[in-house]
């Protein structure tokens, strides 16, 4: 699958909570610039702060500088998102399933950004690669 000039963005963070909200800001305007839906939007806009966030609190057992990367390709009805990392090894599709029939209050935390991600994305892949995580999210648009 090709891309046109104009249609991909790359950015290499660190593993800081004001990096990451700058990133996804401008990750936001980027897509957003090129007529991509609202709902893709929404689901791009979960899937970095969800996913981010995750190896901002357990990918990392040092308090060094890590770089994160994050890429978008916008094809043809698909937007494709791509994030590594040096964290700790995880796979969010081996993830349990939150049991959301439960009350809230008797729930177990975490797992519901992921549950959401995996459910309303058209396609996730996971690889651990030269010692990094790479998470590819294909999101209709």
């Amino acid at each position: 699958m090709s891309t046109e000039p104009g249609t991909i963005f790359e950015r290499r963070f660190h593993n800081r909570h004001d990096d990451l909200s700058r990133v996804t800001a401008e990750a936001m305007r980027f897509i957003e610039a090129r007529g991509v839906g609202d709902e893709a939007v929404y689901l791009a806009n979960l899937t970095i702060e969800e996913m981010v966030t995750n190896i901002l609190k357990y990918g990392y057992d040092d308090t060094a500088v890590h770089e994160i990367r994050l890429r978008l390709e916008i094809h043809p009805g698909t937007l494709r998102l791509v994030l590594e990392d040096d964290g700790h090894e995880f796979d969010p599709l081996k993830a349990p399933e939150p049991d959301i029939n439960q009350p809230a209050e008797q729930r177990v935390p975490g797992g519901l950004g992921i549950h959401l991600i995996r459910k309303l994305s058209e396609q996730i892949d996971y690889e651990r690669c030269g010692g990094r995580n790479r998470l590819t999210v294909r999101i209709r648009c």
